[in-house]
């Protein structure tokens, strides 16, 4: 009966000892696993600290042009100011023209007049 028990214990032993061997295998490809979700993660973290420096630049890069589409705008805002400007002193320059020539034909009348009255007397 003591034999029997013993060969029980052990068979129940050997019956542990292959659960634990299964156990110890499932903890390696845990490991395992893990392993490779951690690398999995750093690649990660790697693409998006990529993708952030890339994000910062094409920030920046935006606001660089934001600055030179306002300072065209400005250059742009000035041209305009100038056109005007110089389209009144043009239509100045037209109406005094106008002014002139016709201030000249007045004078060719009165010449032309002076010079008939002259020859009259």
């Amino acid at each position: 009966m003591i034999w029997q028990a013993i060969k029980e214990l052990a068979d129940q032993l050997q019956q542990t000892n292959g659960q634990v061997e299964r156990l110890a295998k499932q903890v390696q490809q845990t490991n395992e696993q893990v392993k490779q979700l951690t690398k999995q993660v750093q690649q990660t973290n790697e693409q998006v600290e990529q993708l952030t420096k890339q994000v910062q630049q094409t920030n920046e890069q935006v606001e660089q042009l934001t600055k030179q589409v306002q300072q065209t705008n400005e250059q742009v805002h000035r041209l305009s100011e100038q056109v005007s400007d110089m389209d009144q002193r043009l239509t100045d320059v037209a109406n005094g023209q106008t002014i002139l020539v016709e201030e000249l034909f007045e004078n060719k009348k009165e010449i032309k007049r002076v010079k008939t009255a002259l020859n009259l007397y």
